[in-house]
């Protein structure tokens, strides 16, 4: 018997699935509403385990009773306490996690497990979130990152609670001297020059590390100029160390156009197969990018006395330049798949500064 899998069908969220060469559906939910589309995914692995085991209940009571969070009693209904409706948020969380791994999921699992205490009500709910800042000492941010994950598994216990965050200043770009500073600095670096030509791309194409490290020869038309985004290599689930091919963050494929600076280096770089790596370690692995950001990026900001910002930064500013040469949102998020929304909110006037009258 395969997996049953969530279907739509129209607006609503529909499962089918065959047992004893019986025909079964299932229809519960909005489709566009995440927490009933994951309570009713997780209802399915319940089906599936009962199929498997012989304990199917063929009338579907149990399943549409256990999808209002009512525990069936198999003699016709009837509602068990309420601590009883649903698994444990541990075992809940567990589930996402086999599901669709999620480094925020995995820092929350550890969490529930470190405050030892079941959550029950909306009053053990209140509590919960409020020892993540009072005691855990977490950042609003990532309590409200926590709160958002817990919405979807307990809407019916974390529905009403909310953490205000204090909105985000600005991308704080490095200015066009600070980047050929950079640059110029580790092309010449006696330990760290391996690396200018991958920070040199991460500067003039905005990609996401993870892209740039995935990055492919086929993905690259010298000829047209132009870098084809489709795909990432991403840390794997359960192990940092390793790294696996997906796709982009967002799941969209994009083209990025190669400037000058990009086509002259590409141009040097030794040639490999269509699906050798771009750019590797000095010992030709995938590169790491904690290592490099804690070593090479680290110690060259240091060194030029330039104040520090994340390896990251490189995509900010990018985006920050492209939008103060002239270019439109519109163009600039076709090129580095951001959300239009975001470059409006954090890129817009972060390079160049309105000049004020004097009256």
């Amino acid at each position: 018997m395969r997996q049953i899998q969530v279907r739509r069908n129209g607006n609503s969220c529909l499962l089918r699935w065959s047992y004893q060469d019986e025909n079964y559906s299932l229809t519960w939910g909005n489709w566009n509403n995440a927490e009933e589309k994951a309570r009713l995914s997780y209802c399915a692995k319940l089906i599936y385990q009962d199929c498997l085991v012989g304990q199917f209940d063929t009338t579907l009571n149990k399943y549409n009773l256990w999808l209002q969070g009512i525990t069936y009693s198999g003699n016709g209904g009837g509602v068990k306490p309420a601590e009883a409706r649903f698994p444990p948020l541990i075992e809940m969380l567990q589930q996402r996690i086999e599901d669709n791994y999620n480094s925020a999921d995995v820092g929350l699992l550890g969490t529930l497990k470190a405050y030892k205490k079941l959550i029950k009500t909306s009053a053990d709910a209140k509590a919960f979130i409020k020892w993540l800042t009072d005691t855990r000492g977490l950042s609003p941010s990532s309590t409200k990152r926590y709160l958002a994950i817990l919405q979807v598994l307990r809407k019916d216990l974390f529905e009403g609670i909310t953490v205000r965050v204090g909105e985000k200043p600005k991308a704080n770009p490095f200015t066009k001297a600070e980047v050929n500073q950079i640059l110029s600095h580790l092309k010449v670096d006696k330990h760290y020059s391996h690396y200018h030509d991958f920070i040199l791309l991460l500067f003039n194409t905005g990609v996401r590390t993870s892209e740039a490290i995935g990055l492919l020869w086929k993905h690259i038309d010298l000829p047209k100029r132009k870098i084809h985004i489709y795909e990432t290599l991403g840390r794997h689930k359960g192990n940092t160390s390793v790294r696996e091919r997906r796709t982009t963050k967002n799941t969209k494929y994009r083209i990025v156009p190669i400037n000058n600076t990009v086509y002259l280096m590409l141009l040097k770089r030794p040639k490999g197969k269509p699906e050798d790596l771009v750019f590797t370690t000095p010992t030709g692995k995938c590169i790491d990018d904690h290592n490099i950001s804690q070593r090479c990026w680290k110690v060259t900001l240091k060194t030029l006395s330039i104040p520090h910002r994340s390896l990251y930064q490189t995509r900010h500013t990018f985006a920050s330049h492209c939008i103060d040469s002239g270019m439109t949102i519109q163009e600039t998020a076709d090129i580095t798949g951001h959300d239009i929304k975001v470059l409006y909110k954090h890129y817009l006037g972060s390079v160049k500064k309105p000049k004020l009258p004097e009256l």
